[in-house]
């Protein structure tokens, strides 16, 4: 008996005749019947992304600790180390903001300064508040001079208002932090 090559072709024809035949005769059944069809395609392809989700997270994890168990590893990688931060110098702020202010042509009102020396915190923390008037560019561009100069300054807080809509110039309250190491501090 010799076996035809083309079987899949010949089953079509042969399927299409009894799920139609099952359609007409049983509709309730070949409803049931193409709902477990889908519900089994759905569980299919619910699975394999599940899957492929597991595994990601398997090799997110040994990967994690691969490094968590790499003696090689660094202090300041694993948290352990103190950041490396600049030692205290209260000229150094004000010199940087007086940089900036002369560079983008901005005028410094109302400086305070407040040296926040927290006894749970491992760094020193110089605070300045001041207030500027000029437009946003400007105070963008003394805020990225002061940064440049700085690197361990952080802008913690701007507060902008203006006299009226149509004028540009702003009055910005600046909450600036520079972080020193505490041994450093007499």
């Amino acid at each position: 008996m010799e076996v035809k090559r083309n079987m899949p072709t010949q089953w079509l024809p042969q399927c299409r005749f009894y799920f139609r035949h099952l359609l007409e005769t049983q509709p309730l059944a070949f409803s049931a019947l193409l709902a477990a069809c889908t519900l089994c395609i759905g569980t299919l392809a619910l699975y394999a992304q599940q899957s492929h989700s597991a595994d990601t997270a398997q090799t997110e994890w040994r990967t994690l600790n691969q490094h968590a168990k790499d003696p090689s590893r660094t202090g300041a990688q694993t948290g352990d180390a103190k950041p490396d931060l600049p030692a205290f110098n209260n000229t150094a702020l004000v010199e940087a903001l007086n940089g900036a202010a002369e560079e983008t042509k901005l005028s410094l009102d109302e400086i305070s300064f407040l040296l926040d020396d927290n006894a749970s915190q491992p760094y020193l923390r110089y605070r300045a508040t001041l207030t500027v008037s000029s437009g946003y560019p400007i105070i963008r561009r003394f805020l990225d001079q002061v940064q440049t100069k700085q690197p361990e300054v952080s802008l913690d807080a701007i507060t902008c208002t203006r006299d009226d809509i149509a004028t540009v110039e702003l009055t910005c309250d600046l909450a600036l932090s520079a972080f020193y190491r505490k041994e450093a501090h007499g």
